[in-house]
């Protein structure tokens, strides 16, 4: 009997239960698929239940790039009686066939009539149209549609039964998916398979307009969202400052912050894409300027354009919602849902319930930026918030960023977020900025010289840079970046030498050079200098700064400019308050209107610089010094030291002193915190009492070496001043000598590199892998030459990212694990390979890797190869010649048939992580294609499982089994049979997520890792 159905999944087809046989399997073919196809029964439903089922296919019904194709399903049902309107079904019936016997598709129109048919769980398609005529040996025209999707707008919402008796073929009756819903076995099936419960949207009366506004909704995230704001590039025409996101963005690094349960013990650290690979929850900390906003930008742009890369693909299909911190917490009451979008300020309103469904069906991504841009009373409230919101909507998928310190270590870890830490740029990094800043600029040059002169500048930059230690400290973030690349355009290679300046002449540039070179008149009647635009912004900054908020009322601002003007009546007279600031609004380049309500600075960095300036005017010493202790005034303590006049600067600097000093040892860090912000204050002292320097210096020496990790990073901040107290390692604990590794790697310069070279032969292992991971901070040829190459390197592993350090490795000499990350050359890493007699490799998201044949007789030392997430990767026939002992493959999708693996004769070891389209560990359910493998005897397999393991089909692939370690995990509680791998002499199981339940494991040694699913919150 052929029937219709829809594809849930790759593999899961949804069908009506009378076309199903109890004597015969079940056959599926999909047009363009990948030909007819076993399947299996997971449920039919009985004569109370529906007449429904649900199949589970053998193997992938359709083709990888199809199953990367697949949107997120979406269930609805009808809310009353009241007919529904254009809704329609898909399916393969009689009256569609051609050629005699070729069957086609029909897209069967109509009204769905919920009252029809709702004693049994059903309801009525009517159609459109005229009816098709019937059949002359009397069977329905619509014969082949029972099991057919009905929809409505994007929603599922039944499947076809039959062509309705009496209605001259006019309505085909069908099984409501709410109905199904309610059916035990059918909603465990979809937690089991999908992770996620059977909800069915209400769908009211009206034509279902929530797809039409989500398709407007991310059509504007996208156009809002996908330009980056890029400094220095509008000093010409306004329109320049904008600059498409795909050029313009920049992948940087992040590493695995602590404060998350989970952390692992070595730090985790990769480009976005692999770090957040299957982070759903993600606090991301970064200092001003690091980026965070930007990487916002991207999620919001990948998620609503749908072009996430394959290592994000578990943010694919979710609706993005940016919510600015400091936007929502200025009502006394954060948003609910409903309000989400006008409260974040943006313009659409969306259909009633419309983001209630989209958070409950688990397909909402929000972007909560900046923690540290909000009140600190405001932090307790919005956290509460962030936590009940995600009670309600459990399988909302959320990024928050903050400064590194305006929240506590863990402070989300309960509701599983992983802690994630911006690193700084690397010399790679700011190449690819400082080439890609300069193609911006030069595609909106007006003349040829204009071009041919941006050309040499980028060439001067580059060349300067890894020269002039001083200034390739600075650039080491994209806003300090983007800063470097103006000045040097707008000076004509001129650069100034520290942060200060630096700062200063941007300023200039934004408040003076910018209407002068676009040759701006006075378009609001008036021109203020750039003294008087200093001062109103200044003063605005302060004000901000002292009420602890990031973002004010356009009114409250224009009230503030008003009590400003009566001292400066060469600006304008206080009425004209509103005029002012629409001047500075418009014309300085330092401020911007989130909503038309709100005004804020372009940059936190400049908010805090302008701030500084206005609280050394006031002569508020005490006040500064009185602030130090919280990690929003850290900037501006820096910053006021530099603004200060030498007397005021040596007040405030013994100010810090001493009131470090009064704070007991035993506090929570925070003498040392002050102690150590004066000592990074020194860096902006053009001059000092030479005494109170000789204080400020005493206290950070006392705090040298430093203890621990979390004093290094501290120290750090306090730069370069810092090395010459650096001690060598003679007479240091471990722990000591790590730390103090840690601080010369994050000052970064050649002194640091004298300090780390000092180290380079420490016989910890600590110590040793803090080495290692300093490789990027520095030129990867110079650090591989004197440094690596003295480091012991047998028990650790060597991270290659970069084309440099590819170059470069072979320069260390003997490295036997070694780890390759991103799309380097395959030639290149299996010379290198060979080069430093490498025993382990990994090679992670490597998209040029086809095959393993650059291998092949080149790795002679080669015991154990990884791929990880390498899904280009279709032929592993080259494995034959390498003579592994043990090759481990994570990543894999059910869908791949490991072509060439056999040939793999004596291979004796295999690790296999499967995963499905979705980024989700698949079940335990082996594919047919996989080849059978004779010579392994142990066996890693890393799957999510369901109740029907497929254990007993292990033997079809690995006959010779000696020792098997199964790593399962599962969302919901299931009980898993292992009695069917009673043939293997060792079995060991670890259930690492989960409340699974082992029956016939008796013989076997389990180990339970899986934390309780409950949140004790």
């Amino acid at each position: 009997m052929q029937g219709s159905g829809y594809l849930l999944s790759a593999r899961i087809v949804l069908t009506a239960r009378h076309l199903l046989s109890d004597d015969m399997a079940t056959t599926v073919v999909v047009p363009d698929g990948r030909g007819r196809i076993s399947c299996r029964t997971l449920w039919a439903g009985d004569t109370d239940e529906g007449d429904a089922a649900l199949l589970l296919a053998d193997e992938d019904l359709v083709t990888p790039e199809t199953v990367r194709a697949f949107q997120p399903n979406r269930f609805g049902r009808v809310a009353g009686i009241a007919p529904l309107l254009d809704c329609y079904s898909l399916g393969y019936p009689q009256v569609r066939r051609y050629n005699g016997r070729k069957l086609d598709i029909e897209q069967f129109q109509g009204t769905i009539k919920p009252a029809s048919g709702i004693v049994r769980g059903g309801f009525v398609l009517e159609g459109a149209g005229t009816p098709p005529a019937a059949r002359d040996d009397g069977q329905s025209p619509w014969a082949g549609m029972s099991g057919a999707p009905v929809f409505s707008g994007r929603h599922l919402i039944g499947v076809v039964t039959s062509d309705g008796a009496g209605w001259q073929h006019s309505r085909l009756a069908a099984v409501s998916l709410h109905s199904l819903a309610g059916v035990p076995r059918v909603a465990r099936l979809f937690e089991i398979h999908f992770g996620e419960y059977l909800h069915c949207t209400l769908l009211h009366r009206t034509p279902d307009i929530s797809a039409e506004f989500e398709s407007r909704y991310c059509a504007y995230v996208a156009e809002t969202f996908g330009e980056l704001s890029i400094f220095g590039l509008d000093l010409s025409r306004s329109e320049h400052a904008q600059w498409p996101l795909d050029s313009a963005y920049l992948s940087l690094e992040l590493v695995r912050g602590r404060g998350d349960d989970d952390a692992p013990t070595v730090q985790e650290r990769g480009r976005v894409e692999t770090a957040l690979r299957n982070r759903w929850r993600v606090l991301l900390r970064g200092g001003a300027g690091s980026g965070k906003t930007t990487l916002v930008q991207w999620l919001a742009t990948n998620a609503a354009r749908d072009t996430f890369p394959d290592q994000l693909a578990h943010f694919s299909g979710r609706v993005p919602v940016v919510l600015p911190l400091r936007t929502l917490v200025r009502g006394a009451v954060l948003p609910a849902p409903a309000d989400f979008l006008s409260a974040g300020g943006h313009p659409l309103s969306p259909p009633r319930g419309w983001m209630d469904a989209v958070l409950t069906e688990g397909r909402g991504l929000l972007l909560l930026d900046g923690v540290d841009e909000m009140p600190e009373a405001d932090r307790a409230r919005t956290k509460e918030w962030l936590l009940k919101l995600l009670t309600a909507y459990p399988r909302t998928a959320v990024v928050v960023t903050t400064r590194p310190t305006a929240v506590d270590d863990g402070w989300l870890s309960r509701r599983d977020f992983a802690e994630f830490q911006l690193l700084p740029m690397n010399g790679r990094d700011v190449t690819s900025f400082v080439q890609r800043w300069h193609t911006a600029a030069r595609s909106i040059a007006q003349r040829g010289l204009e071009r041919a002169e941006l050309h040499t500048y980028e060439g001067q930059l580059l060349s300067i840079l890894p020269r002039k230690q001083d200034l390739a400290r600075l650039a080491t973030n994209p806003l300090m970046c983007a800063m470097i690349c103006a000045l040097h355009r707008d000076r004509r290679g001129f650069l100034p030498d520290s942060r200060m300046n630096l700062y200063g002449a941007a300023l200039t540039m934004l408040l003076v050079r910018r209407d002068g070179e676009r040759a701006v008149g006075a378009p609001e009647g008036l021109m203020l200098s750039e003294d008087a635009q200093q001062k109103i912004l200044q003063e605005i900054a302060y004000w901000m700064i002292r009420n602890e908020i990031a973002e004010a009322g356009q009114h409250d601002v224009v009230a503030r400019i008003a009590r400003l003007l009566p001292a400066m009546p060469h600006v304008a007279p206080p009425e004209d308050a509103p005029q002012v600031f629409r001047f500075l609004l418009h014309r300085s380049g330092l401020l911007r209107a989130p909503t038309a309500m709100t005004v804020d600075f372009i940059h936190r960095t400049f908010l805090d610089y302008l701030g500084a300036r206005a609280a050394i005017d006031a002569q508020d010493i005490n006040l500064v010094a009185a602030r130090a202790h919280e990690p929003q005034w850290e900037d501006i303590v820096r910053m006021a030291v530099g603004h200060a006049r030498d007397g005021e600067r040596a007040a405030l600097l013994t100010q810090l002193v001493a009131r470090g000093d009064a704070i007991p040892d035993s506090s929570d860090g925070t003498r040392m915190r002050i102690h150590l912000l004066a000592a990074a204050s020194l860096e902006h002292a053009t001059s000092l009492d030479p005494q109170v320097r000789r204080e400020v210096e005493r206290r950070a020496n006392a705090l040298v070496p430093p203890k621990n990790v979390d004093e290094a990073v501290l120290l750090a901040d306090a730069g370069p001043l810092v090395l010459d107290l650096l001690p060598g390692p003679e007479g240091l604990s471990d722990e000591e000598a790590t730390a103090v590794v840690t601080t010369a790697r994050r000052i970064r310069g050649d002194h640091a590199l004298q300090v780390l070279l000092e180290y380079a032969e420490h016989p910890a292992r600590d110590v040793r892998a803090e080495l290692v991971s300093a490789w990027g901070a520095f030129d990867a040829t110079a650090f591989a030459e004197l440094v690596l190459a003295r480091v012991v390197t047998d028990d650790l592993t060597i991270a290659v990212h970069s084309a440099e350090q590819l170059a470069a490795l072979p320069l260390v000499g003997a490295v036997p694990d070694v780890t390759f990350h991103g799309d380097l050359s395959p030639a290149g890493i299996a010379g290198a390979v060979r080069a430093v007699r490498a025993e382990r490799v990994t090679v992670f998201d490597n998209s040029r890797l086809k095959n393993l044949q650059h291998f092949a007789g080149q790795a002679t030392s080669l015991t154990h190869l990884r791929l990880v997430s390498c899904a280009e990767v279709d032929d592993y026939s080259g494995v034959a010649e390498l003579g592994l002992e043990k090759l481990s493959l994570f990543g894999v999708r059910v869908s791949q048939d490991l072509f060439g693996l056999d040939a793999a004769a004596d291979l004796p070891a295999l690790t296999l992580g499967v995963f499905s389209g979705s980024g989700e560990p698949e079940t335990l359910t082996l594919s047919t294609r996989w080849p059978a493998l004779p010579s392994i005897t142990r066996l890693h397999l890393v799957l999510r499982i369901d109740e029907d393991t497929g254990s007993g089909r292990l033997r079809e692939f690995f006959p010779h089994l000696r020792r098997l370690l199964l790593r399962l995990e599962s969302d919901e509680p299931v009980t898993v049979d292992l009695s069917a791998l009673t043939w293997v002499p060792e079995v060991e199981v670890t259930i690492t997520r989960g409340p699974v339940l082992l029956e016939g494991a008796d013989p076997f040694v389990v180990h339970r890792l899986s934390r309780p699913t409950e949140d004790p919150s």
